[in-house]
C-alpha cells in the first residue's frame, strides 16, 4: 500500500472525527429511546419484554457514547 500524504491523512482523520461525532449523537438518541421504553415497561403492567428492550437500548446507547468519546480522546 502506498504511503499517504499528510493532506490525505488529515482528510481521513477529519472524516473519522465527523463519524465519531455522529456516533455520539446517535448514542444519546438510543439511550433516550431506551430510557423511554424502560419507563413505559415499568409503568404498563411491568411488561418484561419492553423492560428488557429498554435496558438493552439504554445500555447500548451509553456504550456508543463512551466508545466514541474514547476514540475522540485518542485522536487528540
Amino acid at each position: 500500500m502506498p504511503e499517504l500524504t499528510d493532506e490525505q491523512k488529515a482528510h481521513r482523520v477529519g472524516r473519522f472525527r465527523k463519524m465519531v461525532k455522529y456516533r455520539i449523537w446517535f448514542g444519546w438518541v438510543f439511550a433516550l429511546v431506551g430510557a423511554s421504553l424502560l419507563g413505559v415497561g415499568l409503568k404498563e403492567d411491568n411488561n418484561p419484554l419492553v423492560i428488557l428492550n429498554g435496558v438493552c437500548f439504554l445500555g447500548y446507547g451509553l456504550y456508543m457514547v463512551r466508545q466514541a468519546q474514547r476514540a475522540l480522546k485518542s485522536l487528540s
